[in-house]
């Protein structure tokens, strides 16, 4: 189990930053092994921390950002937490698409990973291609609801059916989280949808 959050607006406002973090803290229940988010600031750049503490967002219109349990490779290297940011492109995700070692996943796709981390797969196979991500995430037998940020300052937002993924239209911004429960326990007025399996909502 994983937490999932994302941000993306137009006009960045210090209220949107206030309710971002309200929601990362109620996220906490999700994951506390580790903290990551990734950002875009004339290229894509990553920041990941073991203390929630220390986590200090910038000031930018899109975040995706994640707080983990570790279930593949070791949390104490930053390496296998995410973001994983690969080519371009940085995914967080809720999920397991594939439970075999690293050296196994690599024979099986016929590819060379950096991490022990399955969300390398998806990167590897897809990179910042829509359509790709789309049929990767219809065609797989795991579970997995995510956010993809690319080098072009583009979101990603996208779930199965095996894994929820909700989203808040508020104040001229739009937020993410992983469930309905995270947005109401930060305001009970707030009313988020839940996203539809297999649609890339892009941002």
């Amino acid at each position: 189990m994983c937490g999932v959050v994302g941000y993306s607006c137009t006009n960045p406002q210090k209220e949107h930053y206030e309710i971002l973090k309200s929601i990362i803290l109620q996220s906490k229940i999700r994951g506390l092994h580790s903290f990551g988010f990734s950002f875009f600031d004339g290229q894509l750049k990553t920041s990941k921390h073991h203390d929630i503490d220390a986590v200090e967002f910038p000031f930018a219109n899109k975040i995706i950002y994640h707080n983990r349990y570790s279930t593949s490779g070791d949390y104490k290297d930053h390496n296998n937490n995410q973001p994983i940011s690969i080519e371009n492109t940085s995914l967080v995700f809720n999920g397991v698409l594939d439970m075999r070692t690293k050296k196994e996943m690599e024979a099986h796709y016929g590819i060379t990973m950096r991490t022990d981390n399955d969300g390398e797969i998806l990167l590897k196979l897809c990179g910042s291609d829509k359509s790709k991500i789309q049929e990767y995430v219809k065609n797989t037998s795991g579970s997995f609801a995510g956010l993809i940020l690319t080098n072009d300052n583009t979101m990603f937002a996208i779930r199965n059916k095996n894994r929820p993924l909700w989203r808040l239209n508020h104040a001229g911004a739009l937020f993410y989280a992983s469930t309905r429960d995270i947005f109401k326990r930060v305001d009970r007025s707030f009313e988020p949808e839940q996203l539809e399996p297999y649609k890339v909502y892009e941002s």
